[in-house]
């Protein structure tokens, strides 16, 4: 959250920093923020502008800021992260020495800025500029770091500093003293051991960075699956990668495994533990642990992570916009990971989760069908004993992603007083949250937050499928899901029957494409809007929130979502403003050849 003053606080500059999804980005971000350059000097640097400087044994880096007239107005410090990042980004895009490492509009360079601030989830960001970046920059350094007020003017450019009187016109300052002013703060490099850390993460991003690319070629789940493994065990920071599913709280599948010998997949009792796969998914920001660790969830994995040189791992979600598609784990021969090493990993488990969703969808839309399958169950599924117990009919209005891997259902009620359908669902364990969203008599409809493995709905969209319909009475309850044409379904079948016994195939066709007109249009809005903001529009729809009055507030829908109401507010009025956008847009405006009707007789 921005400052009460509106100021970019170290919190918002980290949020920022995570942000950034390319090379390009990454340069922009740190050029401003953690450099001082102007969004008109950001787009003049080139390669060939940074030069190292050694001083009292440690390399320090500069960067000769190019002027407007192609000369060099001052040296700028860089840090060591930044430094790697334009490396990244030379290496990254194939730039010559002279080239621009971001070749754009000093107008561009705000509009990568805003990019950047949109996927954070802090509203206070929005509408973030590169100025507000560079006068961050000058004022972590001056009140933050203590460095000498002429070193910070002479590095950012500022004959005066801010602009404020009481600095004088700055002196010359020499690369030396700005080396001087810069050692012991958290921008400069103190000795070798830190030096050797840096390396360590340079290693790490560059093998994201591989990673990502590799995302970027695979066109189906198992090969988005197979190229990150593969990508990340081909580096030089991690021994060994595997990706698991669970397909119930107390079993997985590996779906893919990379280095190591591949000894998790072929060793059946070298399975990573759902112990250990679940406790990441309810962490929801993921486990890093020494490979060594006595912990019962790294048992089965001690002996081969100790073949493969492993001495600590890593386990991250890899969670898509509806649901979680498993975790993505790494082993590295270092001791333990940094944390900005653990924010790169666990950063990728959601490109893999996107990744992992639009591979599905694509294939979905290139199919010419789609399957279908209903499966019913009469006990042991939240929804099914709910129905049972308090004699009602339950039918589903809508679902969108809760916090932590639930989801949210939107249940119409009807037979049974809403009050005491919710009170029931309260007390039971595998719900999260409930509240009564209309309650009109006779018919009421109540959302209800759902933990992972508690109904048959959770356990069908933990192994792909997408749930169309789910409706429960006093026979039990039926839920309708859509999954890719070559699924086996009776392999689905017993994978959900060892969650939810006597749990059975219903029915089972496959529908023509030329059906799925509503898919294809909910496809397109999902192009114009990110993932939260897509989920956010839902459920602001299935609560009520556009009726008149109101029939749940932000606050509301916030609590549901597991979000606080600025970032709800954020991304329900971006998702607004896109949709606006793109409705008149097409709409092309009025027509100058159709006159007005005259309504005057």
């Amino acid at each position: 959250m921005r400052g009460a003053d509106g100021r970019v606080t170290d919190a918002d500059y980290r949020e920022l920093r995570g942000a950034t999804e390319t090379p390009r980005e990454a340069v922009v971000v740190g050029l401003a923020g953690e450099v001082g350059l102007t969004s008109a000097e950001i787009p003049r640097v080139r390669p060939c502008d940074v030069a190292p400087h050694d001083h009292d044994g440690v390399t320090h880096y500069f960067l000769a800021v190019p002027g407007a007239d192609g000369g060099s107005d001052r040296d700028a410090y860089l840090p060591p992260a930044v430094e790697r990042d334009i490396r990244r980004r030379a290496d990254a895009a194939g730039l010559a020495d002279d080239d621009p490492l971001v070749d754009v509009s000093a107008r561009r360079v705000q509009t990568l800025v805003n990019a950047v601030a949109g996927r954070t989830d802090t509203a206070g960001l929005d509408g973030v500029a590169a100025q507000d970046l560079r006068s961050f920059f000058a004022r972590r350094l001056l009140t933050g770091a203590g460095v000498d007020p002429r070193v910070v003017a002479a590095v950012g450019g500022w004959s005066r500093l801010a602009s404020l009187d009481q600095y004088a016109a700055v002196d010359a300052v020499d690369r030396d003293a700005i080396a001087r002013a810069f050692d012991g703060t958290t921008r400069a490099p103190t000795d070798r051991s830190e030096q050797r850390a840096h390396d360590r993460v340079d290693e790490a991003h560059s093998a994201v960075l591989a990673a990502g690319d590799a995302l970027s070629d695979a066109s189906t789940r198992g090969a988005v699956e197979t190229a990150v493994c593969e990508a990340l065990a081909a580096s030089d920071a991690y021994e060994m990668a595997w990706l698991a599913r669970p397909t119930t709280r107390d079993d997985v599948t590996v779906a893919a495994t990379a280095g190591g010998d591949r000894a998790i997949r072929d060793d059946a009792s070298a399975a990573p533990g759902a112990t250990l796969v679940q406790a990441a998914l309810d962490d929801g920001t993921g486990l890093f642990t020494p490979a060594a660790s006595a912990a019962p969830a790294v048992a089965a994995l001690r002996e081969h992570a100790a073949a493969a040189g492993v001495q600590a791992m890593g386990v991250v979600p890899v969670a898509g916009p509806e649901a979680a598609h498993g975790v993505l784990a790494v082993g590295a021969s270092t001791a333990r990971f940094s944390q900005r090493e653990r924010t790169l990993i666990t950063d990728l488990g959601r490109r893999v989760g996107r990744a992992v969703a639009l591979a599905e969808q694509r294939h979905r839309l290139l199919t010419d069908t789609v399957l279908e399958v209903a499966f019913e169950v009469r006990a042991g599924s939240v929804f099914a004993r709910a129905a049972v117990e308090q004699g009602c009919d339950l039918s589903l209005e809508g679902v969108v992603p809760g916090d932590r891997q639930t989801l949210v259902f939107f249940v119409r009620v009807a037979g049974a007083p809403a009050d005491g359908v919710r009170d029931w669902l309260h007390d039971h364990d595998g719900v999260v949250s409930v509240r009564v969203v209309r309650d009109q008599g006779g018919e009421a409809v109540l959302a209800v937050g759902v933990a992972p493995g508690a109904d048959l709905a959770m356990a069908v969209v933990s192994h792909g499928g997408t749930i169309r319909d789910l409706s429960a009475g006093p026979g039990g309850e039926r839920v309708v899901a859509g999954v890719a044409p070559e699924t086996d379904v009776r392999a689905l079948l017993d994978a959900l029957a060892t969650a939810f016994p006597g749990v059975s195939l219903a029915a089972k066709r496959e529908r023509a494409r030329g059906d799925e007109t509503g898919q294809r249009d909910g496809a397109s809005l999902h192009d114009a809007l990110t993932d939260k903001q897509a989920a956010v529009l839902r459920a602001a729809f299935h609560a009520g929130y556009f009726e008149w009055p109101r029939e749940s507030t932000a606050e509301d829908l916030a609590a549901d979502m597991g979000v606080t109401a600025p970032t709800l507010h954020n991304h329900l009025r971006r998702a607004q403003q896109k949709l606006l956008a793109t409705v008149i847009d097409s709409d092309g405006g009025c027509d100058p050849d159709t006159p007005w009707p005259d309504t005057r007789q």
